[in-house]
């Protein structure tokens, strides 16, 4: 019975052992990726604890000041949650891909583990963005960011250097106002896509009242030159020639 016991209690020495060890990595990466909370964030939190309190003292500012480290310990913890399932998801990725496996067993994976398809693929795109940034503080700053136009960086096409660039420009502003921020150095596709249509749409427009100029000055009786005849002559060959490729 004793050396039952004195097995038993060995087996729970170590597995202590190693749950200490285990804490002082997640201390460690707490360390490393530590997030500030923005000037906007600050604010809230003043504006909140502040306004419930007639006589600010000293112990209300000490508890001001605790409350926004934990604040910050939260997001950061978050934030390593967001980037530890990004980095299985990833893991996963790679096996399939050593496997030969098709992308549809990859996709019918994230359908099987994840209730929604978005939140894995934010995931993984947000890992993939982290692990290709240059230094600790610009991941760092990456992990400072909000969740939402953290994702859209992410998933948004560029180069990793414009991405950088596109983080200095939002480092400490609002959702609202980096997304502005991000849509204009880095749009998404829609929008390029739209942009086109318009100017497609504004170019066309310039374009008949151009022609309609020409066509009133041809009816006015006006004799062209030969030169001009050669030029309408080609518009109208032009004209005739992408009309056919279509």
């Amino acid at each position: 019975m004793s050396k039952l016991i004195k097995e038993a209690s060995a087996f729970f020495q170590k597995n202590q052992e190693n749950t200490v060890k285990e804490f002082h990595k997640k201390e460690f990466a707490m360390d490393v990726f530590s997030i500030s909370l923005s000037e906007d964030e600050k604010e809230k939190i003043e504006n909140l604890i502040v306004s419930q309190h007639g006589n600010f003292d000293d112990e209300c500012s000490h508890g001001l000041a605790s409350i926004k480290l934990l604040t910050g310990q939260i997001k950061s913890i978050q934030k390593q949650h967001v980037l530890l399932i990004g980095e299985k998801i990833y893991k996963v990725r790679e096996i399939l891909r050593a496997m030969n496996s098709p992308d549809t067993t990859f996709s019918a994976w994230i359908n099987l583990v994840f209730h929604t398809k978005s939140s894995a693929y934010n995931a993984l795109g947000y890992y993939e963005l982290f692990i290709s940034l240059p230094d600790k503080d610009t991941k760092s700053l990456f992990q400072s960011i909000p969740y939402k136009t953290a994702y859209l960086l992410a998933s948004r096409k560029g180069s990793v250097k414009d991405k950088v660039k596109v983080l200095g420009k939002i480092e400490g502003m609002s959702n609202t106002a980096a997304i502005d921020i991000l849509n204009r150095f880095l749009p998404s596709l829609r929008a390029s896509q739209t942009e086109r249509s318009i100017n497609f749409e504004d170019k066309n427009k310039e374009l008949s009242e151009k022609l309609m100029e020409i066509l009133k000055t041809v009816c006015s009786g006006l004799e062209l030159s030969e030169y001009n005849k050669n030029l309408l002559q080609q518009l109208f060959e032009k004209t005739l020639q992408a009309n056919s490729r279509c």
